[in-house]
């Protein structure tokens, strides 16, 4: 029985020229660059961000809170023919990190991987601007540029949560 609804069911969507078809992802905003990133990737598919926890670890060492949760949005995009980045949201902070991965020595051990912890920041609550009608420098950001990025990184990026840390005294030469 199910198999003859079925079937009559598809000879009147044929017959009537139905079709299905599945949408095209929305394409990227410009958020915070100059021209729209031609697609998100997932980081962990590149070498230079494969120890991307470790990175977070040693970012939160350097410039962070020990004591509690740090918690980070990542997302990655491909900007050019061959220009990768990841753009690490970073909650307890509330910075913006744009970090280009790290070289072969940072990616080939734990203590090495500091490259997100010397990425260039921006400070979510100083850095923001309304409008870009005056040069905004290296850190400033225009907030709804900003915003679209984490909406973004929030909708398609990966969560993390670096656990708290042993004081400095007690942890390595962070």
């Amino acid at each position: 029985m199910r198999s003859r609804l079925l079937f009559a069911l598809c000879c009147v969507l044929a017959g009537m020229g139905a079709s299905v078809s599945v949408a095209a992802p929305a394409p990227l905003s410009k958020m915070i660059y100059a021209q729209a990133p031609v697609q998100r990737i997932e980081p962990l598919d590149y070498p230079q961000f494969k120890l991307i926890e470790a990175e977070l670890r040693n970012t939160v060492r350097r410039h962070g809170d020990r004591s509690v949760p740090n918690r980070f949005c990542a997302v990655g995009y491909l900007l050019g023919r061959r220009t990768v980045e990841t753009v690490l949201i970073w909650d307890n902070a509330q910075s913006l990190i744009r970090w280009w991965g790290g070289d072969a020595l940072a990616t080939s051990e734990e203590r090495y991987a500091v490259s997100a912890s010397f990425s260039p920041f921006t400070d979510l609550r100083t850095d923001l601007v309304e409008d870009d009608r005056y040069p905004l420098g290296t850190r400033a950001i225009v907030r709804a540029d900003a915003e679209a990025l984490i909406a973004d990184c929030r909708a398609h990026g990966r969560q993390y949560t670096v656990p708290p840390l042993p004081p400095k005294g007690e942890d390595d030469e962070y």
